[in-house]
């Protein structure tokens, strides 16, 4: 039984550092996606801007695969974690 609470505090430790983590990471996105509005915003037609703005959406994808795969995982490690109305 204590091995159990053991175990069940482990997970708790882990996901509140993975819960931690994402929520930095969730404000470095948006400030990103505010980046990208207002880039978007001023984006000239020229090829350079087209390129420079098509590369910083394809990072911010990637990034936001990445952040769902962790919460994913997180989930999967503690089912009922990400549950809306946790806050």
């Amino acid at each position: 039984m204590h091995n159990r609470i053991r175990s069940l505090e482990k997970l708790v430790s882990d996901a509140s550092v993975l819960i931690a983590r994402l929520r930095e990471e969730n404000e470095v996105l948006r400030k990103q996606v505010e980046m990208l509005g207002a880039a978007r915003g001023k984006s000239a037609s020229g090829n350079a801007a087209a390129r420079e703005l098509a590369d910083f959406k394809a990072r911010v994808r990637r990034r936001l695969e990445r952040i769902c795969a962790r919460i994913e995982k997180g989930d999967e490690l503690q089912p009922g974690l990400f549950e809306e109305g946790d806050e």
